[in-house]
C-alpha cells in the first residue's frame, strides 16, 4: 500500500481525534502518525538522490517535495538557485493572520551523497530503523513537518500563528548564496524559528 492509498483511513482517524466541543479539548496525541504509512511517503524523497553540486538532481527532489506540500494545501513558491546551485522552496499555508510574523520552519534538501550512492548503499530497513542517503540529514525531518501540518489540517486544528516553510538547496556547503534569503525570510515572517533536523542518529 502506498502512502496516498493509506490516507483514506488515516483521514477518518484524524477527524475522529477532533471533538465537537472545540479545539481546546482536542488530544493531539491521538492524531494518527503511522510510521509505516509515513515511510511510504518518505521513500520517494530518499530515493531521489540530491547531492549539493548537482543542481538538476536537487531540483528533481524539489519537484517531488513541492508537489507533496501543494497537496497538503501549501502555496509553493519556487526560488531560482544562484551560483550554479539548485532552487529553493518557500511554502505558506492559509491562515487568518497571514502576512503577520509567525512560525518559520527551516530545512534543506541537498545531501553530501553523490548520485550513485543508492546503487552501492540502497535504502534499507532493520526493525524500526531505516538507513539511506539523506534520510536523517534531513529529508525525514522535513517529511515529519509536512505530516504534522497535514494532520492539523485534516482535523481543522488552527495554529495560533501562520506557518511558513523554507527549504534550501545547498546547506551542506554552508549556504553561500542563501544566507540573505534565510535572513530576509526570518525578518519578514518569523516570530519563532524551528529546524527540522534531528539531533540523534542510529549507528549503521
Amino acid at each position: 500500500m502506498t502512502y496516498y492509498e493509506a490516507q483514506g483511513g488515516i483521514k477518518e482517524e484524524a477527524q475522529a481525534a477532533a471533538t465537537k466541543s472545540g479545539t481546546e479539548s482536542i488530544d493531539l496525541s491521538r492524531l494518527p502518525f503511522y510510521s509505516e504509512a509515513m515511510l511510504q511517503g518518505l521513500i520517494p524523497w530518499v530515493e531521489c538522490e540530491s547531492p549539493t553540486y548537482n543542481a538538476s538532481a536537487v531540483n528533481r527532489v524539489m519537484d517531488i517535495v513541492g508537489h507533496d506540500f501543494m497537496l497538503a494545501g501549501g502555496r509553493v513558491e519556487r526560488i531560482s538557485g544562484r551560483q550554479g546551485f539548485g532552487d529553493c522552496l518557500r511554502i505558506s499555508f492559509p491562515h487568518p493572520k497571514a502576512g503577520q510574523p509567525g512560525i518559520l520552519i527551516l530545512g534543506h534538501l541537498d545531501t553530501i551523497h553523490p548520485v550513485g550512492t543508492l546503487a552501492r548503499f540502497p535504502l534499507r530497513r532493520e526493525g524500526p530503523n531505516c538507513w539511506g542517503p539523506g534520510i536523517m540529514d534531513m529529508k525525514a525531518g522535513i517529511f515529519l513537518t509536512l505530516e504534522a501540518i497535514r494532520q492539523l489540517s485534516r482535523t481543522s486544528i488552527p495554529t495560533p500563528l501562520p506557518v511558513a516553510v523554507l527549504l534550501t538547496s545547498y546547506e551542506e556547503v554552508g549556504s553561500p548564496s542563501t544566507r540573505d534569503l534565510i535572513e530576509a525570510e526570518a525578518r519578514a515572517t518569523c516570530m519563532y524559528l524551528f529546524r527540522s533536523e534531528p539531533k540523534v542518529a542510529v549507528p549503521p
